[in-house]
């Protein structure tokens, strides 16, 4: 037992090593980053710019790493807590309560200095998302100082500074909790496999009810973030460009926007029947779920808008096109301008005409 207990301290010295010198060079090429940023901003006498430009990135990685952080290590910490013990699981059918893949589980439990490796995981990955988030501070600044443009979109009805201020955070924020979404479900799918509650072997692959529980709210986080995703995407219809218009096109109007308004429906449902599940505890409810929606955003987001394209835009395209090039040429004619030019005609008499 105190042989166990020598190794899980040598362990635990050797896991704070490594957070402390993987830390460690983290905060040394970030400060690499800033002082080559200092020297230059300083330069050419733009220090003040070079304060403000600090003082974003500082409060991103601040805010982006607590949360980041803190996000992943309470995945851990919840998996860590509830995942079964050998008698609970063998009283759910595992067979001896052990997992199949590392030998004797009771001294690998004893060894391995879990609040540490949980902590240390989550400090890592919140530095390394945090380290790659700071470059949106310039993002941030355009959100929190963001003013209205005067024009809407013909589609939406939305001010062009939406597009602009606003559309890019949502997306990055959604990228971002998909990111940490990923990260929990990670972290904690490795403490329940090696806690045992992931039994791979025969007759069938199972899960404990504790790992049962926790994967089916990670899935229902997931598939709201998936319709949160789709709503967005209506958006981006008009970034398109399919050859004719860039922009939104018939298709996208008439097809692919309802098709999205169904997919949110779809993904929220999914969510639902994944919350469900923390009772029922049964995987087919999950693979339903997925095939709804992955499914759905195959034949409805893929297949159906490309056939309708294709034999139903294309014998007429030009007319049905029209009003979506005509919303193309006067925004564009607006953003240069050219809606503000006075057209005169000049009468032209040229010495050199032909008698």
């Amino acid at each position: 037992m105190r042989s166990a207990e020598r190794s899980g301290m040598r362990l635990g010295r050797y896991a704070i090593a490594a957070v402390v010198a993987l830390v460690g060079l983290i905060i040394f090429a970030l400060l690499a980053d800033i002082l080559v940023e200092w020297l230059w901003f300083s330069s050419i006498g733009y220090a003040s710019v070079f304060r403000v430009v600090l003082s974003a990135q500082v409060l991103v990685f601040i805010a982006v790493f607590a949360i980041s952080a803190g996000t992943i290590w309470l995945a851990g910490w919840l998996a860590h807590q509830y995942a079964g013990s050998p008698r609970v699981l063998a009283s759910h059918g595992f067979p001896s309560g052990r997992p199949q893949f590392i030998g004797e589980p009771g001294d690998l439990m004893a060894r391995i200095p879990w609040g540490a490796s949980i902590a240390g995981a989550a400090v890592i990955l919140g530095l390394v998302i945090a380290g790659s988030g700071i470059q949106q501070w310039d993002m941030a600044l355009r959100f929190l100082h963001q003013v209205p443009f005067g024009e809407r979109d013909p589609i939406f009805g939305k001010d062009i500074g939406f597009y602009l201020f606003s559309l890019p955070v949502y997306i990055a924020l959604k990228n971002w909790l998909q990111l940490l979404l990923l990260c929990s479900t990670a972290i904690s799918g490795v403490i329940y496999g090696v806690r045992g509650d992931i039994a791979l072997a025969p007759p069938a692959p199972r899960l404990s009810p504790a790992a049962a529980v926790h994967g089916s709210v990670l899935l229902c986080l997931f598939f709201v973030l998936k319709a949160w995703s789709y709503w967005l995407d209506r958006y981006l219809l008009l970034y398109g460009d399919n050859g004719v218009v860039i922009g939104a096109s018939y298709t996208d109007i008439h097809v692919e926007l309802p098709v999205l308004w169904l997919l949110i429906g779809l993904a929220i449902a999914a969510a639902f029947g994944s919350l469900a599940n923390v009772r029922l505890r049964d995987y087919r409810v999950a693979a339903v779920a997925a095939l709804l929606v992955f499914g759905g955003s195959f034949l409805l987001a893929l297949i159906y808008p490309a056939l309708f394209q294709r034999f139903y835009v294309k014998p007429s395209e030009l007319e049905l096109e029209a009003p979506y090039i005509a919303h193309n040429i006067a925004l564009t004619r607006r953003a240069y301008g050219l809606d503000q030019v006075t057209i005169k005609p000049f009468p032209v008499e040229s010495p050199f005409a032909l008698a």
